[in-house]
């Protein structure tokens, strides 16, 4: 099964080193969109800022962005 990182971006980012192996791209949009939800409600003096959680596979490629707000 691939591996994904999530990585929350605005003009910097801050890495998912680790990742998280998952069964497919739709199952990493998922995730990242909970994900996403999970930080806006935790940590609201992120939201209009412009943050994401960005969502790319084991080659580096860009799969999702997931917007806080």
């Amino acid at each position: 099964m691939p591996r994904y990182h999530f990585d929350l971006i605005d003009s910097k980012t801050v890495a998912d080193h680790g990742g998280q192996v998952l069964e497919d791209v739709s199952m990493a949009i998922q995730v990242a969109n909970r994900l996403a939800r999970e930080l806006s409600t935790a940590r609201p003096e992120l939201r209009g800022k412009g943050y994401k959680v960005l969502v790319t596979d084991e080659d580096g490629e860009r799969i999702h962005e997931a917007p806080l707000d």
